[in-house]
């Protein structure tokens, strides 16, 4: 059984003391428990106690996010004064409250929203040339701008406001028509110090259709004069049509899904076209709505699809010629089990260029002429045509080039082998000459490069060739005078 002390702990009471009671002693002070914590049970906060701050933290309610403070703290004080606003000529004051931290000689902050707009005049010379009207006078149109001057060119008080004496009675698209009018002649004929876009942005700030505005009014007038009757039955056809576009639209996917199923379209079968004759449509039926006569969409009747071949295209030369139609027919080497089927491409992409060995010759070949084949700004079909005959042309050129080149040293080669047997030369000499003509026939130059160095290598050549010859010669001699003397010894000694 619990004691009185487990009692007061369970239900959070303070604890008794017995004191002896006497007139020296101090009060008893009442003692101070911890409050239990929102959102946990009171049996668990007795079992745990206050040194679980972590669970305390978890169970604690989360707080609301403060209100901002737009005063910016503390109170404001208001006050009442008076002001003078800057956009009326008179001077009426008048009184508002106010922070008593603003400025009292700043001016009203609401003036700046007053704008005034132009104000056109012309001399008499400027209305006789620009502004004469047979339905106006100069003294009415002065009238009238003085009305749009006085009440800011708002047109449904100068429409109130306007009684000109002696004068016919306008209508407001006519005042508006007559003001616009003179605005746009004044502009167009006057000096204009700006530039042309602002001065075309002025003057369609002040266009005005009159006979659209017209009409337009009218229109309102008539919409905002339907009967009930009529609304109801706009509002029965709209949903009508609705329903019948949705329908039309709905037939039309169930048709092509049937058809494709039917005639094996998505499988791949060539040649098939749909044909709208295909479609049976049974006998018409009326629905009435609200005395309306409305056509009920017909459920269409699928029959077989029609299987029949294109149509031959038109190759005649002179239509094509007319309507700029280049035709590419079919490469023979398409399999017969394929449909010839060539994509879209730009032409300029189909254009050929030069082997990569000689590019860059016909590149400076053609940057001469002042050609470049790196990009067509018109590539139609005889552009392109004509840039592949030059580019053609300029690569037969290149080729002719180094065929000539080699028929020269060939040539040059030729003629110092003749001149070396016509000089009497040994064989030796020969021989060596022969086999440098060789090395010198293998060798193929490539341009003007190659050519110099042909021609530097034929001289070197033919230079070594009068040495060996000299030396040839030399030692010829010498063999002769050497086998003569002992001939000349030993006839003496006989």
């Amino acid at each position: 059984m619990a004691s009185a002390s487990d009692v007061r702990s369970i239900l959070s009471l303070p604890a008794v003391s017995s004191p002896a009671a006497g007139p020296s002693q101090p009060k008893n002070q009442v003692a101070v428990s911890n409050r239990k914590p929102e959102g946990i049970s009171r049996e668990l906060y007795s079992l745990i106690g206050p040194s679980a701050p972590t669970l305390l933290a978890q169970l604690a309610q989360p707080r609301l996010k403060q209100k901002p403070n737009l005063g910016g703290g503390g109170k404001v004080k208001w006050e009442w004064r008076l002001f003078k606003n800057g956009a009326r000529s008179d001077s009426l004051k008048l009184g508002h409250w106010v922070k008593a931290t603003d400025n009292p000689d700043a001016d009203y902050k609401f003036a700046k929203y007053n704008a005034q707009p132009t104000v056109y005049e012309w001399s008499q010379d400027e209305y006789s040339r620009h502004l004469e009207d047979s339905e106006w006078t100069k003294e009415e149109t002065e009238y009238l701008f003085k009305l749009a001057q006085e009440y800011d060119i708002r047109w449904h008080i100068i429409n109130d406001r306007y009684e000109y004496p002696s004068g016919p009675k306008r209508e407001i698209e006519d005042l508006k028509d007559r003001y616009y009018s003179v605005c746009r002649k004044l502009i167009r004929n006057r000096t204009w110090a700006g530039d042309e876009f602002s001065k075309s942005q002025l003057l369609l700030s002040f266009q005005y259709d009159k006979e659209r505005e017209i009409l337009r009014k009218k229109y309102v007038a008539s919409l905002a004069n339907r009967t009930p009757e009529q609304i109801q039955e706009e509002e029965a056809l709209y949903i009508e049509i609705k329903r019948l576009d949705q329908n039309e639209r709905q037939f039309k996917r169930d048709r092509e899904n049937l058809l494709r199923t039917i005639a094996g379209v998505d499988s791949g079968l060539p040649d098939i076209i749909e044909d709208d004759a295909s479609l049976i449509i049974a006998d018409p039926k009326k629905k009435k709505l609200k005395g309306i006569d409305l056509d009920i969409p017909q459920t269409p009747v699928l029959t077989a699809p029609v299987m029949r071949r294109p149509p031959a295209l038109n190759k005649n030369a002179v239509y094509d010629t007319t309507h700029c139609i280049i035709r590419n027919d079919p490469p023979s080497t398409t399999p017969a089990t394929k449909v010839a089927h060539t994509p879209a491409y730009f032409r300029s992409v189909r254009i050929s260029y030069p082997k990569a060995g000689i590019a860059d010759k016909v590149n400076a070949l053609l940057a001469e002429v002042g050609v470049t084949n790196s990009r067509l700004v018109m590539p139609t079909h005889a552009n392109c045509q004509r840039l592949e005959s030059v580019t053609d042309a300029a690569t037969n050129l290149i080729e002719l080039k180094r065929v000539l080149d080699k028929v020269n040293l060939d040539i040059e080669v030729l003629k110092n082998r003749l001149q070396l047997r016509e000089d009497g030369g040994d064989s030796a000499s020969v021989a060596d000459a022969t086999e440098m003509d060789d090395r010198g026939d293998t060798a193929e130059p490539e341009g003007e490069n190659g050519r110099s160095q042909s021609v530097l290598s034929a001289r070197s050549t033919r230079s070594r060739k009068h040495t060996r010859r000299s030396m040839s010669i030399s030692s010829v001699d010498t063999t002769v005078a050497t086998s003569s003397r002992p001939s000349t010894k030993r006839q003496k000694r006989m």
